[in-house]
C-alpha cells in the first residue's frame, strides 16, 4: 500500500509541475494591446488557480488516507508466539 501511494505521489507531482509550467506565460511576444495582455494573464491565472486547487485536493486525500491507515487495526500474524522471550533478547545481566 505504501509503494502504491509513493507511485501515485510521484505521478501527481510530475503532473502538477507540468500543468503549472504550462500555465506560465512563456510567450516572448509582448502583448500589443491591454485587452490581449489581460486575456493572457486571465488564462494563465485560471490555470494556476486550478493547479492550486488540485494540489489542495491531493493533500486532503493524502491526509484522509494517512488517518485511515493510522487508525485501522494492525494485522496480527497467527504464527508469532504469544509470550516468552523475544527471539533476539540481550543476554541476562548477572
Amino acid at each position: 500500500m505504501l509503494k502504491v501511494l509513493a507511485v501515485l505521489r510521484t505521478l501527481f507531482l510530475v503532473f502538477i509541475v507540468g500543468y503549472t509550467a504550462r500555465a506560465m506565460p512563456w510567450s516572448p511576444i509582448v502583448a500589443r494591446t491591454f485587452d490581449e495582455q489581460y486575456a493572457r494573464c486571465s488564462d494563465a491565472l485560471a490555470l494556476v488557480i486550478r493547479a492550486a486547487w488540485l494540489a489542495i485536493a491531493w493533500i486532503a486525500l493524502e491526509t484522509a488516507v494517512g488517518w485511515w491507515m493510522a487508525t485501522r487495526a494492525p494485522k496480527v500474524h497467527r504464527d508469532l508466539p504469544k509470550g516468552g522471550e523475544p527471539p533476539f533478547a540481550p543476554p541476562p545481566r548477572s
